[in-house]
């Protein structure tokens, strides 16, 4: 993969980071106004290109210019066919270099992870990386918040080589090709787990459930969900239930269910609304009395509120329910 954006370095197969610069930080940015989360943690969906990948990232610099920034990708070949154990083997040094930075474990001014994840491919990889995280610290990973963006969904045969489709090549003899060939693959992988390990081990319904599961990520940590009615790929109901099952289990949840955006595309459809609900998030994991002062917030095509404190009707999977939360439509 080409590199992501000026300032990223690639310390890993499939892991880049960024490093932000100690001076000239906005003056609408400090620690009286807005925590920052030490460290944003995006992982995207199968595929993701550079140029798709560094609209996230330049939003989240924009946001939190003192944040780390971590970006773990994936593939195809990441997510139908390598093992849980080869995932995390490669998934190490990430490990590695998330327990060497002071901001974030033994530090006073430890504000945690805000960790961002894209389909199915970046759920996965994220549950990877947190189990892998446990096993090698036998500590949690510390995700202070989580915003789930077209994911979890279900196991479906036909969704899933829709998925697999939009991250083969383009030259379109090698995509049908491709697609031929991974489709048949699929289906052998869909049989075993079915047929002969059970429905229950395959990997999107395992990631569903890694999700809810606190020895890996915490429960107490608000998250949100992004997903659409109109994502060929992901049921947003399956998505919703999800949302369900852990607001039932406790955890802070928002959801927010977009109409007419596709998958992984409600960023560029309703910027605003997105990116209130990434911040409303953010701030529930602790400082929700912050706010960012009305002067001095920064304008650009994704401007947030004038205050994050909002008490509006909150949009569910289900419809609308008449509760007051921080979130704007």
């Amino acid at each position: 993969m080409a590199n992501l954006a000026s300032g990223f370095s690639l310390i890993a197969p499939s892991v880049w980071e960024y490093t932000p610069p100690s001076t000239n930080l906005p003056t609408w940015f400090s620690s009286t106004d807005l925590h920052a989360p030490s460290l944003v943690l995006i992982c995207t969906w199968t595929g993701a290109r550079p140029r798709h990948i560094a609209k996230y990232t330049t939003k989240y610099q924009t946001l939190f210019p003192s944040s780390l920034i971590m970006v773990v990708t994936t593939t195809a070949k990441d997510l139908c066919f390598r093992s849980s154990e080869r995932k995390q083997e490669r998934m190490k040094p990430a490990v590695e270099r998330l327990s060497s930075y002071k901001s974030i474990s033994g530090s006073t001014h430890d504000n945690g992870i805000l960790l961002h994840v894209f389909s199915e491919g970046g759920s996965n990889k994220a549950c990877e990386l947190a189990e892998a995280y446990y096993n090698i610290t036998q500590t949690r990973i510390p995700v202070s918040a989580m915003c789930l963006d077209s994911t979890p969904g279900r196991p479906h045969y036909l969704r899933l080589c829709k998925a697999l489709n939009k991250s083969l090549p383009q030259v379109p003899i090698l995509r049908h090709a491709s697609l031929l060939l991974a489709s048949g693959v699929l289906g052998c992988i869909w049989f075993f787990y079915k047929h002969i390990k059970g429905p229950e081990n395959n990997v999107i319904t395992r990631t569903r459930r890694r999700l809810q599961d606190d020895r890996y990520l915490d429960s107490a940590a608000p998250r949100c969900y992004l997903f659409s009615k109109n994502d060929n790929l992901i049921a947003w109901k399956d998505v919703g239930e999800h949302a369900e099952e852990a607001r039932a289990a406790g955890s802070s949840v928002t959801d927010v269910l977009f109409e007419v955006s596709g998958h992984v595309d409600h960023a560029k459809q309703e910027p605003r609304r997105y990116w209130d609900a990434v911040v409303t998030t953010w701030n529930k994991a602790g400082w929700k009395e912050k706010q960012i002062p009305h002067s001095s917030m920064p304008k650009d095509d994704f401007t947030m509120k004038t205050t994050l404190q909002l008490d509006i009707c909150r949009e569910s999977w289900g419809g609308l329910v008449g509760e007051t939360m921080t979130l704007s439509c």
